[in-house]
């Protein structure tokens, strides 16, 4: 007996949700495995470290997880926890590498210049753009912050935003 269409349908949806399910996990495991990777004290302990926490004027939190120099290269590889209030946005401005982000909660939505308006949701995922500008970055929730997670790499000491 031959399935029907719809049930044929109904396993193909099925069958893009499982798919990106797993490449959401494995894009976390990845974050996971990277954090652990570099751990050498525990979360608590980085998060009342000295300078690992960075409020800007407009209420956005950067928090360094992870920061792991190679010596024989002199880049950095740092995991950043970010949080930012409802109705906020980040002005236009540029990445110096490109960075990967994972949305733990909240809507966010992104534009570079020359592309269309991105709107992402908890449990996805995106890539920030070396060298072209950030057009626009911002919760529009006005009611519930927005946290994700960045991962990226740069010369010692260099900053990842840049904000002509």
């Amino acid at each position: 007996m031959r399935p029907s269409n719809q049930t044929s349908l109904a396993a193909e949806e099925a069958a893009k949700r499982i798919e990106s399910d797993l490449t959401r996990r494995l894009f976390i495991g990845g974050l996971a495995g990277s954090a652990s990777i570099f751990a050498t004290a525990s979360l608590a302990s980085k998060l009342t470290a000295e300078n690992s926490t960075a409020v800007s004027a407009n209420g956005i939190t950067r928090t360094t997880l992870e920061s792991y120099v190679n010596g024989e290269t002199g880049e950095e590889f740092r995991l950043v926890l970010a949080t930012c209030p409802p109705g906020v946005g980040v002005p236009p401005h540029r990445h110096s590498a490109a960075g990967h982000n994972y949305v733990l909660e909240g809507v966010v939505e992104s534009q570079y210049a020359g592309e269309d308006l991105k709107v992402l949701h908890a449990g996805e995922s995106f890539q920030d753009h070396a060298g072209i500008q950030h057009t626009i970055y911002r919760n529009p929730d006005r009611n519930s912050p927005l946290r994700w997670l960045t991962a990226y790499t740069v010369k010692k000491g260099q900053p990842f935003l840049i904000v002509p």
